[in-house]
């Protein structure tokens, strides 16, 4: 990569959270960074970040997704980093909702980095990070189509790192368990829904956990740690190594009982 004085980036959902976060270690080591977010005009001053240029960009409509890439310059290093995690019971998902969903969380991003990818391989560096979620690797009531979605981003990512290794850009994942965020959630579940009482169960105990979970500065590291090496895990699972290490030793049902119980299912 080049020196900082002259690298960009491009960071989505850096208004809040992961990306705001992230936004901010780059700036602070004298990156050019653009963050996006749905409207920058209402973007209060205390969310902003010093030395970050905000631009506009809504996952959910493509086409602000090909406005957003008509502004933007060659970039050094992509972090598709904004999304949604819709909730409920798979059984009732709203079909057009998961594909509003897949379009924010899959899509989007897909579109962002078959975009930005070229420059990188033209220039021969380049990284692109995904910030995915443990829930692509472990099972997780209510938010099938979210794993579903990340799952995708997961594979596309690890299929892209193979292809454009050779032209010297670096594809990594970096799924977090819970982090103390604020990650959209909509709630979707109909009225006298046989499922509610677990929902309810199973959002309450996902709410306490993310109350009481790290702050973002775990993901920074892991994706500051990413700029100087010159291979990058594949995916970088954050957080809970003991969890991460038994989901992918032991058998997949007694995993899938763990899980159950730690969200407040019971377990079959």
């Amino acid at each position: 990569m080049r020196d900082s004085a002259s690298r960009t980036a491009l960071v989505t959902g850096a208004s809040r959270g992961i990306g705001r976060a992230i936004a901010a270690a780059l700036a602070a080591r004298g990156w050019d960074v653009i963050g996006t977010c749905r409207d920058p005009k209402r973007l209060p001053d205390p969310d902003r970040v010093e030395g970050v240029r905000y631009l506009a960009l809504d996952l959910g409509r493509p086409e602000s997704v090909e406005a957003l890439l008509g502004a933007v310059p060659a970039v050094d290093l992509l972090v598709n980093n904004a999304g949604e995690s819709p909730i409920g019971p798979a059984e009732e998902h709203p079909v057009q909702k998961a594909r509003e969903s897949f379009q924010v969380n899959f899509f989007g991003p897909m579109r962002l980095t078959q975009a930005l990818v070229a420059g990188m391989r033209d220039r021969r560096s380049g990284l692109i990070v995904f910030v995915g979620s443990v829930r692509s690797e472990a099972p997780s009531p209510f938010s099938s189509i979210y794993s579903a979605a990340k799952a995708a981003v997961r594979s596309f990512a690890q299929s892209l790192r193979m292809e454009v290794a050779e032209y010297g850009v670096r594809v990594a994942v970096v799924a977090p368990w819970h982090i103390r965020t604020t990650l959209p959630q909509e709630m979707l579940v109909r009225e006298g829904s046989p499922y509610a009482d677990a929902l309810r169960r199973v959002k309450a105990n996902r709410d306490r956990s993310i109350a009481a979970a790290p702050g973002t500065r775990l993901v920074v590291d892991r994706v500051m740690a990413m700029l100087s090496d010159p291979r990058p895990p594949a995916v970088t699972v954050i957080g809970r190594p003991v969890f991460t290490f038994l989901m992918r030793h032991l058998p997949a049902g007694i995993v899938e009982r763990f899980s159950a119980r730690v969200v407040g299912l019971r377990p079959t």
